[in-house]
C-alpha cells in the first residue's frame, strides 16, 4: 500500500480521531523503506512512531550499521512531522551470548541516534532469544552491562527501558523480571508488553500492579499462553480491563501498537493497524463506563 492508498483507506471509515491516541511501531510497516513507512504512518493518522531496529526482522534503525548509517536514518526521521516516541532495538545481548563490549558500543550509537531524532526512550531486549531448554538466566551479568548502558543513557538525557517480561528470552516471566529489577539502577525502566506476559501464561493485571511504577512505555498485541503473535481480539487479553488499570493512577506514557502477528485475516497490515485502533478505542470506552449500583 502506498501513502496515497493509506489516505484512501483512512477515508473509508477508519477511527480518525482515535488513531493519534496511540503510537505505531514501524515493525508494522516493515515491508516499506524507512521514509515510506513514515509517510504511511502519517497517512493513517498517527502523529507518533516507535522506531524499530530488530536484527533480521525490521531494521528501519540500522542497529548493526555504522555511525553514518544511523545519521542517514536520523535525517529521514527528522524530515518527517512524526514524533519519535521511542527507539526499540536489539543490538545484541548482555547475557554472555555476544561480546558485551561490542554490544555496549552499539548501544552507545543507538543512544546518539535517539538523541539526534529527539526520541526520549531507548528500549532494549532482556537477553538473547533462547534456543536451548530453560536455564536460569545470568541476571547479574546482564544487569552489570545494562547498568553501564543506563549510565550512557543518562549522560545523553535518554531514558533506558528493558523489555521484560519477554517471552522466549531469559527474563521471560514476572519472577525473573523482579530479580532483574533488583539488580538494576533505579533510573532503568521497563517496556511492558502485554503479549509477553500473557504468552508466558501469567496474569497481565498482576504484572501491571507489580511493575506499573517502572513502566516507561507499553506495547500491545494479543496473545494466548505459548503464542504471542495473535491479532488483537483473537487472543485472551482483556484490553478493556488493562486500559482501565493503566489509567487508574493517571499513567501518561505511550501505548505502542507492535502488531507483529501471524495468520492475520486482514487484507493489509494497514487495515490490521486501523482495526486494532478501533478495538482499543472501544475497549477504552468500556473501561470508563461506571458500574451500575
Amino acid at each position: 500500500m502506498s501513502s496515497d492508498d493509506a489516505h484512501r483507506e483512512l477515508a473509508g471509515g477508519s477511527p480518525l480521531m482515535a488513531v493519534s491516541d496511540y503510537v505505531v511501531s514501524t515493525v508494522c510497516l516493515r515491508r516499506y523503506p524507512l521514509g515510506e513507512a513514515l509517510e504511511v504512518a502519517a497517512a493513517l493518522g498517527f502523529d507518533a512512531i516507535d522506531l524499530v531496529g530488530l536484527r533480521g526482522l525490521c531494521e528501519h534503525v540500522p542497529v548493526m550499521g555504522s555511525t553514518k548509517d544511523l545519521m542517514d536514518a536520523a535525517a529521514i526521521v527528522r524530515s518527517s512531522d512524526l514524533r519519535p516516541a521511542s527507539v526499540n532495538a536489539d543490538p545484541g545481548s548482555f547475557d554472555g551470548h555476544d561480546d558485551q563490549r561490542a554490544v555496549l558500543g552499539r548501544v552507545e550509537r543507538l543512544l546518539d541516534f535517539a538523541a539526534d531524532v529527539a526520541a526520549p526512550i531507548l528500549v532494549l531486549p532482556a537477553g538473547e532469544k533462547r534456543t536451548e531448554p530453560d536455564v536460569a538466566p545470568a541476571v547479574g551479568l546482564m544487569a552489570e552491562w545494562m547498568n553501564r548502558s543506563g549510565e550512557l543513557a543518562r549522560s545523553r538525557g535518554i531514558r533506558l527501558a528493558i523489555e521484560a517480561p519477554y517471552f522466549g528470552r531469559p527474563i521471560d516471566r514476572i519472577s525473573r523480571t523482579t530479580d532483574l529489577l533488583a539488580e538494576l539502577e533505579p533510573s532503568i525502566e521497563l517496556a511492558f508488553d502485554v503479549s509477553h506476559v500473557a504468552g508466558a501464561g501469567e496474569s497481565v493485571p498482576d504484572a501491571l500492579r507489580l511493575f506499573r511504577d517502572q513502566v516507561a512505555v507499553v506495547h500491545v498485541r494479543d496473545a494466548v499462553a505459548g503464542d504471542i503473535r495473535r491479532v488483537l481480539g483473537a487472543g485472551e487479553i482483556d484490553f478493556a480491563g488493562f486500559l482501565g488499570d493503566l489509567s487508574a493512577d493517571g499513567w501518561m506514557g505511550d501505548v505502542v501498537l507492535e502488531l507483529e502477528t501471524r495468520n492475520s485475516p486482514f487484507v493489509s497490515k494497514e487495515a490490521e493497524v486501523l482495526a486494532a485502533v478501533a478495538l482499543l478505542d472501544a475497549a477504552r470506552t468500556r473501561s470508563f463506563i461506571a458500574p451500575e449500583h
